[in-house]
């Protein structure tokens, strides 16, 4: 199966709007329930980066749970990266680009970035070498895969590595259905303004090489 995940396919979907609201509540909610699974303390210090940070609305949450910490977001889409510093700028420091050009860090986050990589093995590998500790949240045991997603994760996904700990959970919420849903659904009968979204999720924080 072909991966459709490269940069242009995230260009695209970042600068037609295609991502903006749906894409942007998910990343909210996500990083709400990832702070609540971070083991790290309220008065954390250190830096943390966002990989593949998108559109950066993960960034206030993180800033708003570490307030101390030194925040820094980084996406392969420079479209994306743009959105970041003229949206939270006065916040964090971003950076466009890939795996490659991270420096070191105290802890990464890698959240919902994991499951449309290829080689996302190898790319844990590398990140490991650049931190002290990697936070990698994907789905759970999702079955079937979404269109654009290439990994299925259970617990041992990640056995090859020094996982620290493992949490499975659940984030849940309610969204609003765009105008093309809300005519579908007439056309079947039903109208819903809204629908459900919920998802199991499973954490692994990995020790990192740097100490």
């Amino acid at each position: 199966m072909q991966n459709i995940n490269t940069k242009d396919y995230w260009e695209s979907r970042f600068k037609n709007g295609s991502w903006n609201e749906s894409g942007q509540r998910q990343t909210r909610e996500y990083a709400l329930a990832n702070v609540k699974n971070i083991n790290l303390p309220s008065d954390f210090s250190g830096s943390i980066l966002d990989f593949g940070c998108a559109q950066g609305d993960a960034i206030p949450i993180y800033n708003e749970a570490f307030p101390k910490a030194k925040i820094s977001g980084m996406d392969i889409s420079e479209s994306a990266i743009e959105t970041c510093q003229h949206r939270f700028g006065d916040i964090a420091d971003f950076t466009s680009g890939d795996f490659k050009h991270i420096t070191e860090k105290d802890a990464i986050i890698a959240s919902h970035i994991m499951e449309h990589l290829t080689d996302d093995k190898s790319i844990v590998k590398d990140l490991l070498s650049k931190c002290k500790n990697l936070y990698v949240f994907v789905p759970f045991k999702e079955n079937p895969l979404y269109h654009e997603h290439v990994n299925y994760y259970d617990e041992d996904y990640y056995s090859d590595f020094d996982v620290n700990l493992i949490k499975i959970f659940v984030v849940s919420y309610r969204i609003k259905n765009s105008i093309r849903q809300i005519i579908k659904n007439v056309l079947f009968g039903k109208f819903e303004l809204y629908h459900n979204f919920s998802k199991r999720i499973i954490l692994y924080q990995i020790k990192g090489l740097i100490k």
